[in-house]
């Protein structure tokens, strides 16, 4: 059954693959694919990085994370789901949230305006560096705002990779669940060429392998301190492949 009101279309097909397409697997479709598929899915990822943190002992932040489940499962054709914007977008916003509360603190303004300066600083500096590293995650921004207001559950320098890790997950959950249906990453206009069966750049696989590997890794810290370090040191090597390669120019754009 589908019919249309003025601006949102309602489709009550079973699932199947068409109802998984671009035009349909989208904001604006209101699809019993879409709540159902995406829904669950969006349950499963954030229930499932709770019982790896407990287990691992490595603390995330869950509300961005919880947001990124949701775009990560039912926003997935939106660029800012493909896995680079997930992991760069929270490493690079906690970093900057980590500036921004240590800029508030080294300005001091006193009590009244402390907290507002923090968050709008931290806020600031992961909208810029989000852009410059080509990593727009809208989720990452509360991930930049969560350490101006809140006790971190974590030491303050572990924030990045953690983030990093919990990142991870998410995206190897995506490539799991979506392709179930479709490709994912999906097709756009800026990736429309395929390496080893993905629409991804070549820099953006190596680095994503390398992060997932590490993400792996970091399941096992308790196992040794050289496990542990391993992993945080493999994680950052992934994050800097895939937030730097763009930077590489090939040829001047008129």
């Amino acid at each position: 059954m589908h019919f249309r009101s003025t601006s949102v279309q309602f489709r009550l097909s079973k699932l199947c693959r068409e109802e998984f397409s671009k035009e349909l697997y989208r904001p604006g479709v209101i699809s019993l694919a879409r709540i159902v598929w995406g829904s669950v899915g969006g349950g499963l990822l954030l229930g499932l990085i709770a019982i790896l943190s407990g287990k691992t002992g490595i603390k995330v932040l869950y509300p961005p994370l919880a947001a990124t489940c949701f775009i990560n499962t039912t926003c997935v054709f939106l660029r800012v789901a493909r896995p680079k914007s997930v992991i760069v977008g929270h490493t690079v916003a906690s970093i900057c949230g980590l500036a921004g509360v240590w800029i508030g603190n080294y300005i001091d303004p006193g009590a009244e305006f402390i907290i507002p300066l923090k968050l709008g600083l931290s806020v600031l500096l992961a909208a810029v560096f989000m852009q410059i590293f080509d990593a727009d995650h809208p989720p990452a921004a509360a991930t930049a705002a969560i350490p101006a207001i809140l006790p971190l559950p974590m030491p303050w320098y572990s924030l990045p990779l953690h983030m990093a890790w919990g990142a991870t997950i998410t995206v190897i959950f995506a490539f799991i669940w979506n392709r179930i249906w479709f490709e994912f990453p999906a097709r756009d206009s800026d990736n429309y060429v395929k390496n080893a069966g993905l629409y991804m750049e070549k820099a953006q696989i190596v680095g994503v392998a390398i992060c997932i590997i590490s993400c792996i890794v970091m399941c096992f810290q308790s196992m040794s301190p050289v496990v542990g370090i391993t992993g945080l040191c493999g994680m950052a090597v992934g994050n800097i492949i895939l937030g730097t390669h763009h930077f590489k120019i090939s040829s001047q754009v008129n």
